[in-house]
């Protein structure tokens, strides 16, 4: 996935070109620890999705909020904080924290009795799960050799959209054969492995505290967020997870009573994971097109597999193939998306991904929201496919004033 580090090594490569190679402490070990951390942190988002029925039935009462909707939520608002406390305070040190809280927190979602306690430890779980994504990808920014650093961040970015499915389908298979519970309870044990390959594998560069600077890293991120051009990518950035969140959440129902069982929804859903891999094609795609365009693409092609999986509803072998048309737009945008974020807020980029994180993960939380309005399957693809067209619409406003700069550059020169 090669377009997706341009949002932070850009910066990263520019500094450091004189490093020497000593100073690039990331190996091979250290990246797959943290490849395989990332897919089981982002396994804890998507779980939801399969596991609002059966929790549901379980503790007496609709969980859809205390379940998916309190974890994004937090999740969103955890990349605002987590971000400038990593680069105040080092990368290693954050993930280290941050994953011991979550491990912690996901076996304490396995107890859960009450909807209250689940949207609770779901909250908690969410914060301390948003700690990872944002400081991994800037410790391997730092970390990786230059020469390595896009294939390390193309397989964290590819380990985070497999999650996507992944994350589904494990969460159903689990649940199905021993509990829910037990989701949390397994993922709980595997982040305390994770935590230790971490412990073990990273090393951080060296380099000084940032003293009495936290202040001015939080009101770098405010003045990224009021930039125009960068509130047009969040109103683009917003609909791509709440789409695909709210598009899963409403399909297992749907396809119930076209005579699956949930066992039999499982392979739906497995139906989506080849198209994560079109995220692979970004980077030849933004040579052509543009990262913008690219994103554009995305979003249209989403729409379009929104329309046909509209329209296909009542065939099962329909809604797979439309779904995997659906899937493989969002892999494209995801990746240009989160690029347009950094190149928008630079030099600011660290602000540019926080808020492309709380952006994106704000959608995800108003996914389940969205997908239980009770309105019928058609027509919520329906709607979810006009969300899909705002975008596009958003991003060809946001590519204008660059096109007119690029225009107007050699008449100043003149």
């Amino acid at each position: 996935m090669s377009a997706l580090p341009l949002a932070a090594p850009e910066t990263a490569q520019s500094s450091t070109a004189t490093r020497p190679a000593s100073a690039f402490p990331a190996t091979t070990a250290a990246v797959v620890a943290l490849v395989v951390t990332a897919l089981f942190v982002l396994t804890q988002l998507y779980a939801a999705i399969p596991l609002i029925a059966p929790i549901s039935a379980d503790l007496g009462g609709d969980s859809t909020f205390a379940l998916s909707t309190a974890f994004s939520l937090s999740y969103a608002i955890g990349f605002l904080i987590w971000g400038p406390l990593a680069d105040q305070y080092g990368h290693r040190r954050v993930l280290m924290i941050g994953l011991a809280a979550l491990a912690a927190t996901t076996l304490g979602t396995a107890l859960s009795s009450t909807l209250p306690a689940l949207g609770t430890l779901r909250a908690l779980q969410g914060f301390t799960a948003a700690s990872f994504a944002p400081v991994a990808l800037a410790y391997l920014a730092e970390a990786v050799h230059p020469r390595r650093r896009p294939l390390a961040i193309g397989a964290m970015s590819t380990a985070f959209l497999v999650a996507g499915v992944a994350g589904q389908v494990l969460a159903s298979t689990v649940a199905l054969a021993i509990g829910w519970p037990w989701v949390f309870g397994l993922s709980g044990a595997i982040l305390v492995v994770c935590l230790g390959g971490v412990a073990v594998m990273l090393a951080e560069p060296q380099r000084p505290l940032r003293a009495g600077r936290l202040a001015q890293q939080f009101a770098a991120l405010a003045r990224v967020a009021r930039m125009p051009r960068m509130l047009l990518l969040a109103v683009a950035h917003l609909t791509l997870l709440l789409g695909f969140v709210a598009m899963y959440t409403a399909v297992g129902p749907h396809v119930e009573t076209l005579g699956l069982d949930a066992a039999q929804v499982i392979w739906l859903r497995l139906a989506g994971l080849p198209g994560m891999f079109a995220a692979l094609a970004v980077g030849p795609l933004a040579r052509r097109l543009g990262t913008d365009g690219v994103a554009r693409l995305g979003f249209a092609i989403g729409a379009a597999g929104l329309v046909a999986e509209a329209l296909l509803s009542a065939s099962l072998v329909g809604i797979a193939a439309t779904s995997l048309i659906y899937v493989v737009g969002v892999a494209l945008a995801i990746p240009a998306m989160i690029t347009l974020f950094g190149e928008t807020a630079a030099p600011q980029r660290a602000g540019g991904m926080a808020l492309n994180g709380f952006v994106l993960f704000l959608g995800a939380s108003l996914g389940p929201l969205v997908a239980a309005i009770g309105v019928p399957f058609p027509a919520l693809l329906s709607r979810l496919a006009g969300l899909a067209l705002l975008a596009v619409l958003s991003l060809t406003v946001f590519a204008r004033p660059r096109r007119d700069d690029a225009t107007r550059a050699p008449q100043r020169v003149a």
